[in-house]
């Protein structure tokens, strides 16, 4: 790797660090009037998944990376106890980013040869960021579940109501649109 390339891969990071920051810096405080401490992530999730998509494989492990460590610290910030444990933060977040990768490069190779344009470069980011959205939520609740049981019906039921709702159509949307934004951003 050279001193360009590092210089570049560095500058990446730390602009979708901030990036994936501030979102969830507005997220949780434009929702958190409507939905207490737990708001719906329909900017972060989509941009971390997008990172996870683009680019090089390693990649997978970024974009929810940066996701739950500010997720943590915005946890820290806004003395959020349940976000307070990595493990309800940051493990389900780094391992959407993985799951997102996978199903992104399974649909882009079954749909490689569709006449659709659509089908072909944006219905696989799409399924990426669905896919991406439920394994975040079912391994929230998994790991609420294993931490404090007594407020698993109550979280649960708010993420399936409000917060999942909102993030599935979220991603779907703005997933493929921050994906083909980071593809031309690299291209230059």
């Amino acid at each position: 790797m050279n001193k360009n390339s590092t210089a570049r891969t560095v500058a990446f990071l730390g602009v979708t660090l901030a990036l994936v920051f501030v979102f969830l810096l507005i997220e949780t405080y434009a929702f958190s009037a409507f939905f207490g401490n737990f708001t719906p992530a329909a900017l972060t999730i989509p941009l971390a998944i997008a990172v996870a998509v683009t680019g090089k494989k390693w990649r997978m492990f970024v974009g929810g990376t940066l996701l739950g460590v500010s997720s943590f610290i915005l946890a820290i910030i806004i003395s959020n106890p349940i976000f307070l444990n990595p493990l309800i933060s940051v493990l389900p977040r780094v391992i959407i980013g993985i799951v997102a990768y996978f199903i992104c490069v399974l649909f882009k190779n079954l749909f490689k040869n569709a006449q659709s344009n659509f089908v072909k470069n944006v219905l696989p980011y799409s399924l990426a960021g669905i896919f991406g959205v439920l394994t975040n939520t079912v391994l929230v609740s998994i790991m609420l579940w294993v931490f404090n049981y007594q407020a698993l019906a109550a979280v649960f039921t708010l993420i399936i109501s409000v917060n999942f709702v909102g993030e599935i159509i979220a991603a779907a949307i703005l997933v493929p649109i921050f994906a083909t934004l980071i593809n031309k951003i690299e291209r230059n």
